[in-house]
């Protein structure tokens, strides 16, 4: 073996000992292996060099090392169950937990001389100590807890409402708008009461993580600038500091510019954006002149509770708006003075101690829009919900924003996560998100992945977590590369469902995973064990090859009673054709104008297939009718999946409303108006029109409640 062939067998070792898949399979079943570049690149995105044979055998050394011998800050285990301990641990244990219980005990071996304990019977993060130091102990539930805990229903059958907090209208309130643009967390709290008079359990909102205040027209939720924090537009002050704040905050702004904003069909985000802001400011130089005293002591618990996390967002955020280009635009951190680009640096505490007034005014908003969440929340439990309001935790955030800025060590550099290529993207997809280093999650106690859970969770009743198949392995792409050129990078699975599910627990909330796409084996059933439920969404539920009529017979449509039960059941998603959408072939409309078909696709074959599918689904609804008809019958299609065996049927407003367009279409950014759209009448009016409520008498039907 040549020096070149041992160094290409010690990279692949390196690799696969880090957890690369340098072999896949591609979407036509060929067999596909990663450049050497795509290796190393990766590697050292793990801090684990591979340019030279020295560099390789320094990094494998490290990575034994760390798997064998290292006490890690977190461990991570069930309750009543085996933790491993390091190879080199012995003698006795002391475990104190968060209840304040003490639990001593001998470290024992199994047969192979591996050492481990048994984890105390109760949930929570325990304190460990050995002889050889100290360290976390994470005792995860068997199972987050499911709808039947937080129902109280031995055989829940849930429904709820999904909505885009943007989308939503509210009927104007004396002279003003109550929304000014766009829907916000007031509109958010009138849907979760009017949704709960209705009968609903959830309202599921989309994501609302923190963005750009400098760049609002950055508005897909799903690209945040952190996930640590929220989307300060969406703050709704009146509801915190009072409606005659509000009134002299707005003194001097003409109501019928507002209403103009808010007449829009489509939102003018740069536009209502500068309106929000500037109402949020005036609010920011009142309340420093002189708030009453329990706002301002609420307002400073949420600073203390908060810490320098927050204030490094707030940081950012004022950083991120001064740093503007003579054109304008606005500069990626990465480009800034080195002394801007690390948040510890004196050049950054020089900034805050010159600038004190506006970081603080970026704290102060996202206090309102926590506040505001919190209110949305709670308004909606205290009208019937059982469980309230379902965030939506995007996959990674944008590489330009504020967490990939204040907690560098936390993420992979110079990597985007993206999707290989497939039938329908033969290029692949770059998403241009960050993803989080598995290695530094280990060194850090996984302390970014539970900040991130803890957001989420802190003023809601469940979770939805986009992607979820990234917790098994994500496809990475390297700055510069094709995303055909990615790869597949291993995470802990075990360990990230078992936090979770501990989080969960904690926050005596439910959680869901978005499980679609190309499934690994047995991936389901990790969701189930650990108590996480999955996604049945109408457009993928077809019959398997085995029970169709012929082996040449289109994919029928799977009767509901035969869906998975550990699902949520869906008509749609915000990336998929709504209802009538789907019916009418607006998604075919709009890809075919774009020019967004496939290398095998066709208009006709498209159409032809469309046309195929709906028979297929009438006969699904047993529908008398011999041809589908003409428009959507929307009420026997809501019928349909209701009747599923499923704990929770989640309905978008969008069928609700019957709305043609989709919330976002895959594959474009402002050709199609992504993320801009807003339902065609308020909330109140919405409920009112006898259509919808024909809509949600279709989708009870299925349901039941006590």
């Amino acid at each position: 073996m040549t020096p070149a062939d041992t160094q290409d067998s010690d990279l692949s070792a390196l690799a696969a000992e880090a957890g690369i898949a340098e072999h896949w399979t591609d979407a036509r079943q060929r067999p596909r292996r990663l450049s050497p570049d795509t290796l190393k690149a990766l590697l050292a995105a793990l801090a684990l060099p591979a340019e030279s044979r020295q560099d390789i055998r320094d990094s494998r050394q490290r990575l034994a090392a760390q798997a064998a011998d290292a006490l890690p800050p977190l461990l991570v285990t069930r309750c009543n169950e085996p933790a491993q301990l390091p190879g080199a641990a012995h003698g006795p244990y002391r475990i104190v937990c968060e209840s304040g219980r003490v639990i001593d005990g001998d470290i024992r071996s199994d047969a192979g001389g591996q050492p481990f304990l048994i984890a105390p019977d109760e949930p929570g993060y325990h304190r460990l100590s050995l002889e050889s130091g100290d360290a976390t102990l994470a005792v995860a539930p068997r199972q987050a807890p499911g709808l039947a805990d937080l129902t109280g229903a031995a055989d829940p059958r849930c429904w709820g409402v999904s909505a885009q907090v943007y989308s939503l209208r509210q009927d104007a309130c004396a002279a003003l708008p109550r929304t000014h643009g766009f829907g916000d967390f007031g509109a958010l709290r009138e849907l979760a009461v009017a949704a709960a008079e209705q009968g609903a359990d959830v309202l599921a909102i989309s994501p609302v993580h923190a963005m750009f205040s400098a760049q609002p027209e950055r508005c897909s939720p799903y690209s945040p600038s952190s996930r640590l924090f929220l989307n300060v537009l969406y703050a709704a002050p009146a509801a915190v500091l009072g409606q005659e704040a509000l009134a002299r905050a707005l003194a001097g702004v003409a109501p019928a510019e507002l209403g103009a904003l808010d007449g829009l069909d489509l939102i003018d985000w740069p536009g209502a954006a500068a309106q929000r802001l500037h109402l949020l400011r005036a609010l920011h130089q009142q309340f420093a002149s002189g708030a009453p005293a329990a706002l301002r002591q609420r307002y400073a618990r949420f600073c203390a509770a908060r810490g320098q996390a927050l204030r490094d967002h707030a940081l950012f955020e004022s950083l991120h708006a001064a740093r503007r280009k003579q054109d304008g635009a606005v500069q990626p951190w990465a480009q800034w003075p080195a002394g801007l680009r690390d948040p510890a640096s004196a050049e950054v505490r020089r900034y805050a101690q010159d600038h004190p007034l506006e970081v603080d005014f970026h704290q102060f908003a996202q206090w309102l829009a926590s506040e505001n969440l919190a209110a949305a929340h709670a308004a909606g439990r205290a009208a019937g919900m059982r469980v309230g309001l379902l965030a939506d935790l995007a996959v990674g955030d944008s590489p330009d924003g504020s967490h990939a800025w204040s907690r560098q060590a936390d993420l992979m550099p110079r990597i985007s996560i993206g999707a290989p290529p497939d039938i329908y993207n033969p290029l692949g997809q770059n998403w241009g998100l960050t993803a989080f280093s598995p290695r530094a999650l280990h060194a850090n106690g996984y302390a970014a992945f539970i900040d991130m859970l803890r957001a989420s969770l802190a003023h809601t009743g469940g979770l939805r977590i986009d992607h979820i198949l990234g917790m098994a392995r994500l496809w990475l792409v390297p700055d510069g590369a094709s995303p055909g050129e990615g790869a597949y990078l291993r995470y802990p699975l075990e360990t990230l469902l078992a936090l979770t599910a501990l989080e969960a627990w904690r926050h005596r909330a439910c959680a869901i995973g978005e499980n679609l796409g190309t499934v690994p084996e047995g991936f389901d059933q990790r969701l189930k064990d650990n108590g996480l439920l999955g996604m049945n969404v109408l457009w993928f539920m077809r019959q398997a090859p085995d029970a169709r009529p012929g082996p040449d017979a289109p994919a029928g449509f799977t009767n509901p009673a035969e869906w998975p039960a550990e699902a949520v059941a869906m008509t749609t998603t915000h990336d998929l054709p709504t209802l009538r959408g789907w019916w009418a072939e607006r998604d075919i409309d709009w890809r075919v104008r774009l020019n967004l078909l496939g290398v095998d696709e066709d208009e006709n074959s498209l159409r032809q297939g469309r046309a195929i599918d709906r028979g297929l689904l009438t006969q699904a609804l047993d529908d008398a009718s011999e041809t589908p008809s003409k428009e959507a019958p929307l009420p026997a299609l809501l019928r349909f999946v209701s009747s599923c065996l499923c704990p929770l049927l989640l309905v978008p407003m969008e069928d609700v409303a019957g709305v043609l367009d989709q919330p976002n279409l895959p594959g474009t950014i402002d050709t199609h108006p992504n993320w801009r759209q807003r339902l065609p009448l308020s909330i109140r009016a919405t409920f009112a029109d006898p259509a919808a409520q024909e809509r949600l008498d279709a989708a009870r039907t299925g349901r039941r409640r006590p």
